[in-house]
């Protein structure tokens, strides 16, 4: 096989062909793509888009540029979309040619003068068309449900959702809807298949914890500050009903006495740090990657359920409406249990850290009981259990401030 025929076979599987030209990273918005010139950048070649130097060959632009597009349109011949020459041709669905996909819907991403007339040049000239056009975009689809699900467990239906009979799974199916009932299991999914956000915590962590009271109340134990008796869990809380109890803290003080403050009648706060026996599994949604460019190498075909599970995750950190903490409550409480008692088939999860919706840092819930939050002695930390060990010494008491209890 010649030389000519390998290189036209390689274009025409790549679906893209090769360009003499150069481009610097100042051509273009997007930061996948500037990552990719920058990678590649030569000293000494000049852009033929803007004269400036560094550059790097136009290819190497072109490669990821071209997967960035296939991770959300196919060709219309792949996508299965009918053709009716009579009818004037692709009969279902929104389709592009070539020059329209890349000028119209990422133009944007290519400001060089004239670069993307360059890449229409290169890039296969077809009929483009959304993957899975016929269904909704798969983070629409999504967000509905869980929109859904808030509205029923909030007012309509809270204990028995899942044993509705008119969840149809195999409607689900052929029109890619999600019921509400099945919305966590789908972000169960996501976090397994997308390997993201399970995390083991190491032995030691420390975590502090914060409880408000009035003067001459004195809080000097693990008990006192640790989780609180069953007895006293009258109050339902961000991530627990009431009759449910479990450790809330945070990575540093401020914000857990920030946590607790808000809208307390008490005039006094102390906080400790306490420190985990053992190592513990979390779903740490701390550490979500941010909503991807579709053309990021590692995770551009994830973006539109990146994009999903970054508002959901936005959403389990929303203040609760004065007054309404009872009702508003209700869905991030059916997530933590299902996070703790189902996902992962109910083995391994001791807890969840997620963003304070009132300072930003990590606060941790913990499915840790009152009697396993101790004092440090000697041989604390042996037992198969997690515990949290209260830290000598680390016990403050101050005055809450005015805009700690109004913000």
């Amino acid at each position: 096989m010649g030389m000519t025929k390998r290189v036209m076979e390689q274009q025409d599987a790549q679906g893209w062909s090769f360009s003499d030209q150069y481009v610097c990273t100042a051509c273009v918005s997007d930061y996948a793509l500037a990552a990719a010139i920058a990678a590649d950048k030569e000293a000494t070649e000049v852009c033929d888009f803007c004269g400036t130097s560094p550059a790097a060959p136009l290819d190497s632009l072109l490669t990821v540029f071209v997967m960035g597009l296939k991770n959300e349109y196919g060709t219309a011949d792949d996508e299965c979309v009918y053709w009716d020459g009579r009818e004037g041709g692709y009969q279902w669905g929104e389709t592009w040619d070539t020059w329209d996909l890349i000028h119209y819907e990422h133009g944007d991403a290519l400001i060089g003068d004239g670069l993307a007339d360059a890449v229409s040049r290169s890039v296969t000239d077809t009929t483009w068309v959304k993957k899975n056009f016929a269904w909704r975009p798969r983070d629409k689809v999504l967000s509905d449900a869980w929109d859904q699900f808030c509205e029923t467990v909030k007012y309509h239906t809270r204990y028995v959702l899942w044993l509705r009979e008119n969840v149809d799974l195999d409607e689900a199916q052929r029109t890619g809807e999600v019921p509400p009932a099945l919305v966590l299991q789908e972000v169960g999914n996501l976090l397994v298949r997308l390997g993201v956000c399970v995390d083991i915590l190491p032995a030691g962590f420390e975590l502090w914890r914060a409880r408000t009271h009035m003067e001459g109340q004195l809080l000097t134990s693990a008990k006192d500050l640790g989780t609180a008796e069953r007895r006293y869990s009258k109050q339902a809380n961000r991530m627990s009903p009431a009759g449910i109890p479990m450790f809330y803290g945070a990575t540093e003080p401020a914000t857990a006495i920030q946590e607790v403050a808000v809208r307390s009648e008490d005039n006094l706060v102390t906080a400790g740090r306490f420190e985990m026996s053992r190592p513990c599994t979390v779903v740490d949604f701390t550490r979500l990657p941010a909503t991807p460019s579709i053309f990021d190498p590692e995770w551009g075909s994830a973006w539109r359920y990146l994009r999903f599970l970054n508002s959901f995750i936005m959403a389990l950190s929303q203040p609760a409406r004065e007054t309404y903490e009872q009702i508003d409550y209700v869905p991030t409480q059916i997530v933590t249990e299902y996070l703790l008692r189902i996902f992962l088939d109910g083995e391994g999860v001791d807890g969840l850290l997620y963003a304070s919706a009132l300072t930003g840092e990590v606060c941790a819930v913990l499915d840790v009981p009152y009697d396993r939050c101790v004092k440090q002695t000697p041989g604390w930390e042996d037992s198969d259990e997690l515990r949290l060990g209260l830290s000598r010494g680390s016990q403050f008491t101050r005055a809450l401030t005015v805009n700690e209890r109004s913000a």
